[in-house]
């Protein structure tokens, strides 16, 4: 990664901490910079507004929540299994992970005028990635019968409230991935 690439990316990080703690109304450019230890001037280098640095927050968060639906579907609870131990060791040992779970769910409730950032969100409803797989799982016996989008719901709001902890405090321990397990494994087979 060549410094200018390094840079932008820093200065991401600096601005998801500020989207986090003052919303996205309460943020300002300046504010960022400030905190990035620049000028309003070398920020604008980068990013041409505040919209510019949300809009690229949000396409990092959807890259991060996308699934590989092919392999899901081969293996659901295998994939379930993995996907939690992925996320939970990125929970562990990256802050910016979790503070991007914070931030995802930050701006489904805010109204940002943007045009892309509503297709985006429009596009990002993790259930609907997750449903269909859940009913595979379903299908072979692996996960518990029941609504498969209150199944979703339970274990993804269970990792977000677990990723939302570990931000406010990090040393908040994770809890065992069977718990969450338990949730949706059909334990009778």
């Amino acid at each position: 990664m060549d410094k200018g690439e390094e840079r932008k990316k820093q200065l991401l990080q600096v601005a998801l901490d500020v989207f986090i703690e003052k919303g996205y109304y309460g943020t300002s450019t300046r504010e960022i910079a400030r905190r990035a230890g620049i000028s309003s001037g070398l920020l604008f280098h980068y990013f041409s507004n505040k919209e510019s640095i949300y809009l690229e927050l949000v396409k990092i968060g959807m890259e991060e929540m996308k699934i590989d639906t092919e392999a899901a579907m081969t293996t659901p609870c295998e994939y379930l299994l993995q996907t939690m131990k992925s996320v939970f060791v990125q929970l562990e040992s990256n802050p910016s992970f979790g503070k991007m779970f914070v931030f995802m769910d930050n701006v489904q409730y805010t109204a940002v005028h943007d045009q892309e950032i509503e297709v985006l969100l429009r596009s990002m409803d993790i259930c609907r990635q997750w449903i269909p797989v859940i009913l595979e799982g379903q299908q072979r016996g692996e996960f518990r019968a029941g609504d498969p989008h209150a199944l979703c719901v339970a274990v993804l709001g269970a990792i977000q409230g677990i990723a939302q902890e570990k931000v406010r405090i990090s040393d908040t321990p994770l809890p065992e991935i069977d718990w969450l397990m338990d949730m949706i494994v059909n334990r009778s087979k």
